[in-house]
């Protein structure tokens, strides 16, 4: 009676400890501790499902080089305010078994480490005259420019350096048909250049306006009056008496926010 009793005990062991066993062998999700930097500045993503991108926050863990998209609520328990960059400790878990809809690393915040007011003071340096004078027959013309930045976090100067246009706003506008496009000078950063195009000889009753401003990312140049722009070049060309050059006054305008 004893043996058969000591057996069912020692089977009984043997089954706890194998299930315990299987429970250790099963993956598990990996969380570790990680310093993340999340930028002032904030960036779009399409979300998945979605016809159309959303606004969202610029992170990076402290050891990658470039910060990544990620969702307002990205962080748990973090809440973001724009203009204002961070430092924080929060905790990275991988999971083993993520949503088919959703990311397989989900953050909580830790603690906020810092927090930073960053305003910036930006120039916009052109190599020629403002307004930049065309010949009367038109034809094509480059003027050089660059972007820089200065950096303020507190009101105390970090950073000091050449920007891409990206994100700046712009508003290019012509009454008479002038062309004017914006490209890369090169592949420095911060180095750009007008390209302007007028148009042959003309002259119309109206007074020519031909103009390109670039302003800050948060310029509103849709409603109200113009806000200060960062730098704004005019273009003149001078017009040719005579009815076989008359034509009448076509405005021409184009707002937006700089891609690159």
């Amino acid at each position: 009676m004893k043996t058969k009793r000591l057996l069912g005990l020692l089977l009984l062991i043997l089954s706890i400890t194998g299930f315990v066993a299987c429970s250790d062998d099963e993956p598990q999700d990996k969380v570790k501790t990680v310093k993340m930097l999340i930028s002032d500045k904030t960036g779009t993503y399409q979300p998945w499902g979605s016809d159309s991108p959303i606004d969202c926050m610029l992170a990076k863990e402290e050891s990658e080089s470039d910060y990544k998209t990620l969702d307002f609520q990205g962080i748990t328990d973090f809440v973001y305010e724009k203009g204002y960059e961070y430092a924080l400790w929060v905790e990275k878990r991988t999971l083993v078994d993520p949503p088919a809809d959703g990311s397989s690393i989900v953050y909580k915040l830790i603690d906020v480490i810092s927090k930073a007011k960053v305003e910036y003071e930006y120039t916009i340096k052109v190599d020629g005259p403002n307004p930049f004078i065309l010949s009367p027959e038109g034809g094509e013309y480059e003027i050089p420019f660059t972007c820089k930045a200065k950096k303020f976090a507190e009101g105390g100067l970090v950073e000091d350096r050449y920007i891409p246009l990206k994100g700046l706003r712009y508003n290019m506008g012509t009454n008479y048909g002038g062309l004017t496009r914006v490209v890369k000078d090169g592949e420095k950063v911060g180095f750009y250049k007008f390209v302007i195009e007028g148009i042959p000889r003309f002259n119309m009753k109206a007074a020519p306006v031909w103009y390109c401003g670039i302003y800050t990312p948060d310029a509103d140049l849709l409603f109200g009056p113009e806000p200060e722009p960062i730098y704004k070049q005019l273009f003149e060309q001078p017009q040719t008496e005579g009815e076989d050059y008359f034509m009448y006054s076509v405005v021409f305008m184009s707002t937006g926010t700089f891609a690159e």
